[in-house]
């Protein structure tokens, strides 16, 4: 494994990703993460590991290295097993210094809504299926060389969201409009709003 440099910042950017979290573990059980977030540090990515701290009741997260997904030397936690879907979109994204897993039912059946949209909005979230043989979570993006300008997210289907950004804030925001987007394309909002017309006329 070669060298890899670490800013000097890291143990700050640490506790940030573990604040972010908290964001998404409002999505699921208190004992649970919700999904997972990543962001660079100097060439190193760190990356949440989904388990919660008994004292500090924080996100735990691991620098690994970017090219082999593995533990940096003194680290003590796993990376999770999202990992490879973080590492290739920081890897074909290098102006975007985070990203966002999600993984909870509700969260995939809206980007899946936006994603099966016409027109601009449905370019909105690119949806690929993961390789049946093949590692998990698009460990390569494979068949995907490039995504798309006006993407926002990445649905993997039956796996997870990704969105990115900038920062953490950038990539939740997108997160959170994508959600916004696919409320209304759910088939039970449809068949509220269908209802209410009824009772109006």
């Amino acid at each position: 494994m070669k060298p890899v440099h670490v800013h000097e910042d890291a143990e700050l950017h640490r506790e940030l990703l573990s604040l972010a979290c908290r964001s998404l573990d409002r999505r699921g059980r208190p004992d649970r993460a919700s999904g997972s977030i990543s962001v660079r540090s100097g060439e190193a990515v760190i990356i949440t590991t989904g388990d919660l701290n008994e004292e500090s009741l924080q996100q735990d997260a691991v620098m690994v290295d970017p090219s082999q997904g593995l533990p940096l030397l003194g680290e003590t936690d796993w990376p999770p097993p999202e990992t490879p879907a973080h590492l290739a979109l920081h890897r074909r994204l290098p102006g975007r210094g985070a990203v966002v897993h999600v993984h909870e039912p509700r969260s995939l059946a809206l980007a899946a809504a936006v994603g099966g949209a016409p027109g601009a909005i449905g370019a909105l979230v690119a949806v690929v299926a993961p390789e049946p043989h093949g590692p998990s979570l698009l460990a390569g993006l494979p068949g995907h060389p490039e995504l798309p300008d006006e993407a926002a997210a990445l649905l993997v289907e039956g796996s997870g969201v990704f969105t990115w950004g900038r920062d953490t804030d950038e990539a939740l925001s997108r997160l959170e409009r994508i959600e916004e987007l696919g409320r209304p394309l759910l088939p039970e909002h449809r068949a509220r709003a269908d209802a209410a017309r009824v009772t109006v006329w």
